[in-house]
């Protein structure tokens, strides 16, 4: 679990952007800048995204929808609130879009109308469409293809689960039945096991041996459920022996399954520099691919997974298959940090959100339903895989679980948190679409 740092500066990243228009802080003294989009230029889309939001610098409306086109084809519908422009969209398989605000379709607070035009260029997979999910036997050992997962067919692959609280507060979820509950009733296609590293006497370093049959309890369910299962080291500062020990043991058990993920390093702190986690993971990955030539292999970066940004600058680069961690808690957590994964994004860097919540970064209070839908778009727009924090019973907003007396599966809606419903009913929605 994080305990993450709030940031008061607001990142500014540019977009590329056709027309002979390159994005700039002054944009040549137009009135009306371009901030951000929730789609990567020249990203491939799911063909069941609804709508593409912009982000100005300043308060905006709509002067002429007529202006604002897809295709060449006035949209069928567009609405402005505050800086964002949503505009809605219907696509087809297989095929090259883009997306155009022409000059005069929108105006600021002053109604002065926008002097140069935006647009995005994207596509969509021709044939069928994005595999939202689907199971280890269909889809096999994964693979990275630029930014995306994609399946042994070559298709992109968008995963989604949830988080088990650290095994060693929690043990009584880490079984079969929690696991096949998750993957028959919330659709899961793949779960988290947190083991805890150096928190008290139960975690890893002190306990190895209980640690591992939790772990394993977890893996051999996701493996009998046809589920993939990311073996989350969940530590937050580097202790490079304990954990190419624990890879090691861990990959030789299971390194013939395509199953297996592995997410090397929790949430380096902010104590921690990128120049560190990367000799380390460096060093872990080495030791994970002497045994395990190809499953996905998760690297985390400074500042509780917050700096994706040093990664896009200096990535790794002697190993295949390697994406980086993003966390975030939607409450604390919101355009700025959306921006810089966008920006890593465009520079080419994997992501993957192997933790993420809907309250502040404490793991408690009220839940931000804007925040955490505006998350949700813009993780469904770039296909990115994501888990929720956490399957618990502590007394907070991020344990799903409503407290102790609760059962460890077969949960009715009296026995979850609004966390633990919401985050339900999001999973089952992308196995009804």
């Amino acid at each position: 679990m994080k305990r993450l740092l709030q940031f008061t500066l607001l990142p500014i990243f540019c977009f590329s952007l056709v027309l002979s228009f390159a994005c700039s802080k002054n944009n040549d003294g137009a009135n009306i800048q371009l901030v951000s989009t929730d789609v990567v230029e020249n990203s491939i889309i799911s063909v069941s995204t609804g709508y593409i939001n912009f982000i100005f610098n300043t308060n905006i409306s709509i002067a002429d929808t007529a202006k604002i086109t897809l295709n060449g084809v006035s949209v069928s519908g567009a609405w402005a609130y505050d800086t964002n422009l949503k505009v809605t969209i219907k696509l087809t398989s297989g095929s090259d879009y883009t997306l155009l605000i022409d000059k005069g379709a929108i105006k600021d607070g002053s109604n002065n109308l926008n002097t140069v035009a935006f647009s995005l260029n994207f596509k969509t997979v021709k044939g069928s469409d994005i595999v939202i999910g689907g199971s280890v036997s269909q889809n096999g050992f994964l693979s990275v293809k630029g930014t995306s997962l994609v399946n042994k067919d070559g298709n992109v692959v968008v995963l989604h689960g949830v988080s088990f609280g650290w095994h060693n507060w929690w043990p009584r979820f880490y079984n079969e039945s929690t696991v096949t509950f998750l993957n028959q009733n919330w659709k899961c296609n793949y779960v988290r096991a947190a083991i805890g590293v150096n928190a008290d006497g139960n975690c890893y370093i002190a306990n190895p041996a209980s640690s591992l049959n939790c772990l394993y309890a977890v893996v051999d369910a996701a493996i009998k459920n046809d589920m993939y299962v990311i073996v989350d080291w969940h530590a937050g500062n580097i202790l490079l022996n304990d954990a190419k020990g624990f890879f090691q043991t861990v990959a030789e058990k299971y390194k013939d399954y395509p199953n297996i993920i592995y997410e090397i390093f929790n949430e380096p702190d902010n104590t921690v520099s990128w120049t560190a986690v990367k000799s380390y993971s460096e060093s872990v990955i080495e030791t994970i691919r002497a045994i395990a030539p190809k499953n996905i292999i998760l690297v985390g970066s400074p500042e509780w997974d917050q700096k994706v940004d040093l990664p896009a600058a200096d990535p790794i680069t002697d190993y295949d298959n390697i994406m980086y961690t993003l966390h975030f808690y939607a409450a604390t957590h919101g355009q700025w940090l959306r921006d810089r994964a966008t920006a890593a994004l465009q520079k080419g860097l994997p992501i993957f959100v192997s933790e993420c919540g809907g309250m502040g970064a404490s793991g408690d209070g009220a839940i931000s339903q804007t925040e955490w839908q505006a998350w949700v778009q813009w993780m469904d727009n770039n296909n990115v895989s994501w888990d929720a924090w956490c399957i618990a019973d502590k007394n907070e907003s991020c344990s799903m679980i409503q407290n102790t007396s609760s059962p460890v599966s077969n949960w009715t809606d009296s026995d979850l948190k609004e966390w633990g419903k919401m985050v339900r009913d999001q999973l089952k929605s992308y196995a009804s679409n």
